[in-house]
């Protein structure tokens, strides 16, 4: 059965709505929370213009959720911009030493290139890009390409076209022997299938919230980043990425006796890796909302959802004497045998049927991506694999 689709209104303009890997659809409950926010504003209600009015009453009760759904501390988790801002974020806190390599896929999606091409320019790095084998990267291709001279390796936990998912755990193994970060995109991931960083050695990632956070057009997002990394961390600091001087920033504004040019104490956790300014509010209420309702309906929950919708659609695409690239995540991109110019054309026929899926494809590569979510349910994929073979 779906899981709350009475909160998702956008799914009435939908035949079928699977896509998620595209565009996760928000719940209506977001517009609580927003209006909350903004009727404080509008009402000047405590300290508005305070930071510590602000963090207590929507930023740590993000942070709070976020952490339940990764299963480590609040101090852990941060407020990002989407993917992007929370890698570059967690890539410039960290220093590099000259002739290091750094290791990557070549089916990452292009944010994760623009990225490390230019980290590598900057800091002298060989960038090593694991070459595919099929559209897949078997764990022992990417470990051979790590070695005592590697910094970080970096890559999505679910690929974004094929939906292969890599065992983090498994790899984290071989990258911490060889003394390297393990860095994650986890946008594919997180909401979608458990993502506990602390059992499965991540040292840091990034997801943005408009896919499976069910949060999107807000430029939300979260990032995860160890105790470890933190302590070696150091980042570019602004002044709220430093502790209050008194426990609190308003009563230290006043004080005659203040040095600006003082040295002040970082901050506890992934704060230090924050904006340093005042955070994004407004994207953190929306956000509040739709991990609200993950958390409540429980990932574990989500993830067998997703998983047999999954394999519902895997096992009607294979019996019909098609194939899919993986099996691994609820991204299910299948390969239907046609040229690219006729699968465009399938794909077209699909979206004028209201079935919301997407085409995509690189290095030769390419496929109808579904990807259902909680909302969907099977009589989604019946429709679906009823269009497709028809």
């Amino acid at each position: 059965m779906p899981m709350k689709k009475s909160l998702f209104p956008a799914l009435k303009k939908f035949k079928v709505y699977l896509n998620t890997a595209s565009a996760g659809l928000m719940p209506s409950t977001a517009i609580l929370e927003v209006a909350k926010l903004l009727g404080d504003v509008i009402e000047f209600n405590g300290e508005v213009n305070s930071v510590d009015y602000m963090d207590e009453l929507v930023l740590k009760p993000l942070l709070r959720e976020g952490a339940r759904l990764l299963e480590v501390k609040p101090e852990n988790v941060g407020l990002s911009i989407q993917t992007t801002e929370g890698l570059r974020r967690i890539l410039m806190a960290i220093e590099p030493r000259k002739g290091q390599n750094i290791v990557s896929l070549d089916t990452e999606f292009p944010t994760v290139p623009a990225l490390l091409k230019s980290y590598s320019r900057r800091f002298g790095l060989e960038l090593r890009v694991v070459k595919n084998e099929n559209g897949l990267h078997p764990l022992e291709d990417i470990e051979k390409s790590i070695d005592d001279d590697t910094f970080t390796v970096v890559l999505s936990s679910v690929n974004w076209v094929t939906g292969e998912r890599i065992d983090l755990r498994e790899l984290s193994g071989v990258v911490h022997e060889h003394g390297a970060w393990l860095i994650v995109d986890a946008v594919q991931h997180l909401g979608s299938l458990r993502l506990y960083p602390r059992k499965e050695g991540v040292d840091a990632l990034s997801a943005g919230s408009e896919k499976w956070l069910l949060n999107p057009d807000t430029g939300a997002g979260l990032v995860y980043a160890s105790d470890e990394f933190i302590e070696e961390a150091k980042p570019v600091t602004g002044l709220l990425n430093k502790e209050p001087p008194r426990g609190d920033w308003g009563s230290w504004w006043g004080l005659p006796e203040k040095d600006p040019w003082s040295e002040l104490r970082p901050s506890i956790g992934v704060r230090r890796l924050d904006f340093g300014g005042g955070p994004p509010y407004l994207l953190a209420s929306a956000f509040l909302a739709s991990l609200k309702l993950i958390n409540e309906i429980g990932i574990g929950r989500i993830e067998r959802h997703n998983l047999r919708l999954a394999g519902i659609i895997a096992d009607g695409v294979v019996s019909s004497g098609l194939e899919v690239f993986s099996t691994d995540s609820p991204i299910v991109t299948v390969r239907t045998g046609l040229d690219y110019p006729k699968e465009e054309e399938l794909y077209l026929r699909l979206a004028s049927e209201g079935i919301a899926v997407s085409h995509r494809g690189l290095l030769g590569y390419y496929g109808i991506r579904v990807s259902p979510h909680l909302y969907n349910d099977r009589e989604d994929i019946e429709l679906f694999l009823g269009s497709l073979m028809g």
